[in-house]
């Protein structure tokens, strides 16, 4: 029977303290794969909970490199790291901060060409995109495949979340119906203000959608939709029919 290592006892000791996940919850997540698209404000903080939890396989897909005004809400990376793929940095620090977990960059956009082939593999999917061409990219392929994932989005303020099993009634799609085609392209092209600690509060309720899901514990967000606004501090969970 696999154990874990004297060292990764000592490491994961609160979790494993939890009588919800335990030993044989721990060596759950090391045998887990997850992959996250977009490696932007989401996914920053994600991946990083993701590292230190000790999922044991994490895959990251982004076409951008780190700039300046990444900085206050991309909390993965660094003022050093601005110009180079946020990937490949992705990959680095986290496998640093957690040599139990290992890392797969994708330096590429999620299209129709690629995106069977890379969530094929994976046991759960992280939406941590911000334009809705990708989330219905990430719906559709998942639906296909039969793979969960877990929605997320952030805007000023507020924040969205819903997570998608094959036990959803509703997903994204559904509930969106079209993509918004009749935005005129001058909107499009404006900057959009965040709230950094939105995107923060929005990406460790992902994270902690994904490990309730990995480890079969506690309630997900299953045909609810959860609404944070962080300028309130309001927290409303919808049912979706």
């Amino acid at each position: 029977m696999k154990k874990l290592s004297e060292t990764q006892l000592e490491k994961y000791y609160c979790s494993t303290f939890l009588k919800e996940i335990g030993e044989k919850g721990q060596l759950k997540l090391l045998d887990s794969k997850v992959l996250v698209v977009g490696a932007g404000g989401l996914a920053s903080s994600t991946l990083l909970y993701l590292a230190t939890s000790g999922v044991g396989h994490i895959g990251v897909v982004d076409n951008d490199v780190v700039s300046l005004s990444n900085l206050p809400r991309q909390i993965l990376y660094a003022q050093g790291d601005i110009g180079q793929a946020k990937v490949d940095v992705a990959k680095k620090k986290l496998e640093y901060i957690n040599p139990d977990t290992k890392v797969t960059p994708y330096n590429m956009w999620l299209n129709k060409e690629n995106a069977e082939k890379i969530i094929k593999d994976y046991d759960i999917v992280l939406d941590c995109v911000d334009n809705f061409e990708t989330k219905f990219l990430i719906n559709d392929v998942c639906k296909k495949l039969n793979k969960p994932f877990i929605s997320a989005g952030v805007s000023d303020y507020k924040g969205q979340i819903m997570t998608i099993t094959d036990k959803s009634k509703c997903d994204f799609k559904s509930i969106f119906q079209t993509l918004p085609i009749d935005i005129p392209q001058e909107e499009k092209d404006k900057d959009q203000g965040v709230f950094s600690i939105a995107v923060g509060i929005i990406s460790n309720i992902q994270c902690a959608e994904t490990l309730k899901f990995l480890l079969g514990i506690g309630e997900l967000l299953i045909d609810k939709m959860l609404l944070v606004d962080s300028l309130k501090m309001e927290f409303r969970t919808f049912d979706i029919k």
